[in-house]
């Protein structure tokens, strides 16, 4: 951007780290970031999590909007606005306070801040709210399918207003190949631009192995999840799939679920009924930072998920970290995956598949590092924070000058 003006940048979210150690969509974090520090001046609008306000993060201004009284607020954040409402169906009340005051706050940061552009991440409602408000501020408008917002979201409504979305924005992009073909049926609308949400390959290289395997066993393996524990992540089909590993792999076998979600009591319990709670590790929430540890500490990383992933941001980071992934045929997961080469895939909601899959990468460790080798090569490629901030950059500079970002 060096021979480019420096832009002011607004990112519209429904989901932002509260916390330095929060995983809440980190990927915009890293972002945000990656783009504060090639001179860009970025605001971030996101939901707050207990109180509003604005800070400083990291280079990062944060604007933080409250939309029902702080000890009631649970919409957003925690397994995420869609698995929230189906949980509990009363927090429908919540959200039109949730998208008015999403607006009121736009507006209000608009007009204060004079951005030279807008990205709402998520079609609906960021989308909505930040074309819509192209009716009272001029700033051009990129908006982001991310994929819950296009596979969970099924009905002519939704099909209208993504529809709309996209054709009020000045650009847009989708993280997968998978998550545009989904809305590409309409011929009428404009092209998308493929840009993954990137990774920093250098972070998750620095994960320590020693510390998190003390207390196993010399010739002890470790299987690991992670991600959210919402019934579409496929994890129940992942404690199936380790109670028919073979006995003697079965009994040198660690599998370290971490993450949080409204799952878990049930997963917990399923691990009980099926005998394999001593083997198995909830971990619970963990810190950001910490995730390259638990990396680079696994034998194997598996993505068990049981319906249409948009990208799958956990993928490349596993492939920074140089460990082998595991994963279902599940959307955008199999852009990511060339199956044999960069990983393994098996068929989604398929436990014997899964099982075998895994004895068979676990019995073979120089399988598994040839996987993990060519992975590392793939995500320095494609997927480095580097390289996707730049095509933002660029794409934002295209559509700042004027233009709709064509390629």
């Amino acid at each position: 951007m060096k021979s480019h003006k420096s832009l002011k940048i607004l990112l519209l979210t429904s989901s932002y780290p509260h916390t330095q150690e929060d995983g809440a969509a980190i990927f915009l974090r890293h972002m945000a970031e990656k783009l504060a520090g090639h001179g860009a001046e970025i605001h971030v609008l996101a939901p707050a999590f207990k109180e509003g306000g604005s800070s400083v993060e990291r280079g990062i201004y944060v604007h933080r909007f409250r939309y029902f009284p702080a000890r009631l607020q649970r919409l957003a954040y925690g397994s995420g606005i869609l698995s929230n409402l189906k949980r509990r169906p009363w927090l429908w009340i919540e959200v039109p306070f949730f998208l008015l005051m999403m607006s009121y706050s736009l507006m209000r940061l608009l007009w204060r801040e004079r951005p030279d552009l807008i990205h709402a991440h998520w079609l609906l409602p960021q989308g909505l709210v930040a074309v819509s408000a192209k009716l009272f501020y001029k700033a051009p408008v990129v908006v982001t399918a991310h994929g819950s917002d296009v596979f969970a979201l099924r009905g002519k409504l939704f099909d209208k207003l993504r529809r709309y979305v996209l054709r009020r924005s000045d650009a847009w992009t989708s993280n997968s190949r998978a998550t545009a073909a989904a809305l590409e049926e309409d011929l009428s609308l404009p092209r998308p631009h493929i840009v993954p949400m990137g990774v920093d390959v250098t972070r998750f290289q620095s994960g320590q192995r020693t510390k998190l395997r003390q207390g196993l066993p010399e010739n002890g393996l470790v299987l690991l999840f992670v991600g959210r524990l919402v019934e579409q992540k496929g994890a129940d089909n992942l404690l199936e799939a380790f109670t028919l590993l073979p006995p003697a792999l079965r009994a040198r076998t660690s599998l370290w679920i971490v993450g949080d979600g409204q799952d878990r009591g049930r997963l917990e319990q399923q691990a009980q009924t099926l005998g394999i709670d001593g083997k198995v590790r909830f971990w619970g929430h963990i810190s950001n930072d910490l995730l390259p540890d638990f990396y680079a500490a696994a034998d194997l990383f598996v993505v068990p998920s049981g319906s249409v992933e948009g990208q799958g941001v956990v993928l490349t980071e596993a492939f920074a970290a140089r460990v082998c992934v595991l994963a279902t045929r599940a959307g955008g997961i199999q852009e990511i995956i060339e199956d044999g080469l960069t990983g393994m895939l098996v068929q989604p909601r398929q436990p014997q598949q899964l099982a075998h899959a895994i004895a068979d990468l676990l019995s073979d460790r120089a399988l598994r590092e040839r996987l993990a080798e060519n992975a590392l090569a793939r995500v320095n490629r494609l997927y480095d924070i580097e390289k996707t901030a730049k095509e933002f950059e660029l794409l934002y500079q295209a559509v700042v000058s004027g233009g709709r970002g064509c390629d």
